[in-house]
């Protein structure tokens, strides 16, 4: 019973790697998931400084999408409505043929919103490259997150 618990956990775990490239997969829960199999009927020794942890890069990884998005629209030349606009097609990208709706979605609408705004293809394009660099961007830094999940999971139950 132990080892399938064990397996709970570890695809549970897998299954958070890949929600990066498939995004309507809650990648973030996954890893509570894993964590809480383990807590309640493996061992109960991860301690709190784990779960303060991961309530933390829960936090982190929930604004990074945002925050990122917005950030590289807006170096890039967009306007507030293009940010807005890449914001809403990161939502609306989640269930518009994933994973490639989270690419493509927040690109066209942003483009569209810029070129509306600007009446100028290249300048628009600029900004909606912004919304593929956020893009890279947030899958690069949630796969460290979740590589220092696991490994705060591994030491906390294995060393600590």
């Amino acid at each position: 019973m132990e080892a399938l618990l064990w397996l709970l956990v570890v695809l549970s775990f897998v299954i958070g790697y890949v929600g990066l490239v498939y995004p309507v997969i809650p990648s973030i829960f996954m890893y509570w998931l894993g964590a809480a199999i383990y807590a309640f009927f493996i061992g109960d020794n991860l301690g709190i400084m784990f779960w303060l942890i991961l309530g933390v890069f829960t936090v982190l990884t929930f604004v990074s999408d945002m925050a990122i998005t917005k950030y590289y629209v807006g170096k890039l030349g967009g306007t507030k409505q293009g940010e807005w606009a890449a914001l809403i097609g990161v939502v609306l990208g989640m269930f518009i043929y994933p994973p490639l709706g989270v690419i493509f979605v927040p690109l066209f609408l942003v483009f569209f919103t810029e070129f509306v705004i600007y009446k100028d293809a290249s300048k628009a394009l600029k900004a909606a490259l912004g919304s593929l660099a956020a893009f890279v961007t947030t899958i690069v830094f949630k796969a460290v997150v979740y590589t220092l999940i696991i490994l705060w999971f591994v030491l906390d139950v294995f060393v600590f």
